[in-house]
């Protein structure tokens, strides 16, 4: 008599599948992520069920609710996954958070909490005719922050604005006129006999 094995092994990295089958026989998913946080911003479970056949907003948080998930990582060492229900256009699904950035590998292991086959749990929870074909796994959401660019200083600084030129030093003339010694005679701006020609 075969022994069903209790738990599964995959790998995530770049180039890698972009959907992971849920639906398998053991009850503990092992998934080495190389980048997490940097390649891969999380994980989500995808399903062409609908709220119709039973997938509905409660259901997935139920579903939520019987997975643990755990990341085992060289930096920080081990903690938990963060395992919520986020709403969307469609409705609702459930994302797995994969821990802190790193550009090194780090390993998730899902498990359920009742001792059900992944399988199992997703006919319980998810679907009303469990004879009915359909589809579920894990989709990996590619990162877009470029967290690897946020590690030092920028290396390509961008130039800020030129620095506003010194004013010219006030010479004691009329603004616009400069200085007005030049004129000559005694007729010049504000001075008396300015007006001459005029008899007493």
């Amino acid at each position: 008599m075969s022994v069903v094995p209790e738990t599964a092994s995959t790998s995530l990295f770049k180039g890698g599948p972009t959907l992971i089958d849920l639906l398998i026989d053991v009850s503990e998913l092992r998934l080495a992520v190389t980048g997490p946080r940097m390649l891969f911003e999380k994980l989500v479970v995808v399903t062409t069920l609908t709220a119709l056949d039973g997938a509905t907003a409660g259901q997935l948080r139920e579903l939520a609710d019987s997975l643990d998930g755990t990341i085992h990582c060289g930096l920080v060492g081990i903690q938990r996954a963060d395992i919520t229900v986020a709403a969307v256009r469609s409705g609702a699904h459930v994302e797995i958070a994969l821990g802190p950035p790193s550009m090194y590998q780090s390993e998730l292991v899902l498990r359920t909490r009742t001792g059900e086959t992944f399988r199992q749990l997703l006919l319980r929870l998810l679907t009303q005719d469990p004879t009915r074909p359909f589809l579920a796994g894990l989709h990996p959401v590619t990162a877009t922050g470029h967290l690897e660019h946020h590690h030092g200083p920028n290396p390509h600084p961008q130039p800020g604005p030129e620095p506003e030129p010194e004013p010219e030093p006030d010479t004691g003339g009329h603004p616009g006129h400069g200085n007005h010694t030049g004129h000559g005679g005694t007729g010049g701006h504000g001075e008396p006999g300015g007006h001459s020609g005029q008899g007493a």
